[in-house]
C-alpha cells in the first residue's frame, strides 16, 4: 500500500482524551525542536581551538611582539574551516591604520617563528595558520566579507612552500628562546 491507499481509521474521543493527544503533539514537536537546536550548537561553527603545548609560543609572541600578536588574532578570527585566509595587505592597513612595511615586518616574525605560512596569490596573500596551533570550522558575519570557494595559487609563486616545516619553526623558537 502506498501513502495514499494507506486505510483509514475513524476514532471517537472524548473532549478531554483530544485534548490530551493535542498537548502531547505539542510536547513532541517542542523536544523535535530543542533536538533541532542542540545538533545546531554541536555544530560549534563559532570556535577556534587552540592547543595546549604550543602556548609557550603564544605567551612569547604576546610578549614580545605586540602587533604580530595582535595581526595574528586578526587571522585567526577571519579564517576559513582551514586555516586559510586570503587577502590584501590594503584589509590589514585599512583594520589596523599601520604602514605597509610594518605589516611586512609582522607578517615575517609570525612567518619565521611558525605561527603561520604566506603563499602567494598574484596581488593578494593566503595566510595559513599553522594547525598545530590553532583550528576552527566554519564562520561568518565578520567585518570583511568572506565567500567560500576555491583558492588556487601557483606553485611557481610558492615552490619552497611544501618544504617548509612550521613544526620545526615552532621547535627552533622554543630552543632560541627556551620556551617551556
Amino acid at each position: 500500500m502506498t501513502d495514499q491507499e494507506e486505510e483509514k481509521i475513524t476514532l471517537e474521543l472524548s473532549k478531554g482524551e483530544f485534548k490530551k493527544l493535542q498537548r502531547l503533539l505539542e510536547i513532541q514537536e517542542q523536544e523535535e525542536e530543542e533536538k533541532d537546536k542542540k545538533e545546531q550548537e554541536n555544530k560549534n561553527a563559532n570556535f577556534v581551538q587552540l592547543y595546549r603545548e604550543n602556548m609557550p609560543e603564544m605567551r612569547w609572541l604576546m610578549t614580545n611582539h605586540a602587533f604580530p600578536s595582535s595581526l595574528l588574532f586578526f587571522i585567526l578570527e577571519h579564517m576559513d574551516n582551514r586555516n586559510a585566509l586570503a587577502c590584501s595587505y590594503s584589509v590589514f592597513e585599512d583594520y589596523f591604520g599601520k604602514s605597509r612595511m610594518t605589516i611586512y615586518r609582522a607578517i615575517k616574525i609570525l612567518e619565521e617563528n611558525g605561527f603561520i605560512d604566506v603563499l602567494k596569490m598574484g596581488t593578494s596573500n593566503v595566510y595559513l595558520v599553522n594547525a598545530d596551533l590553532a583550528w576552527t570550522d566554519s564562520n561568518s558575519s565578520k567585518k570583511y566579507a568572506k565567500y567560500d570557494g576555491k583558492i588556487l595559487v601557483s606553485k611557481k609563486e610558492n615552490k619552497d612552500f611544501e618544504y617548509r616545516k612550521q613544526f620545526d619553526r615552532f621547535k627552533a623558537l622554543r630552543e632560541r628562546e627556551n620556551l617551556k
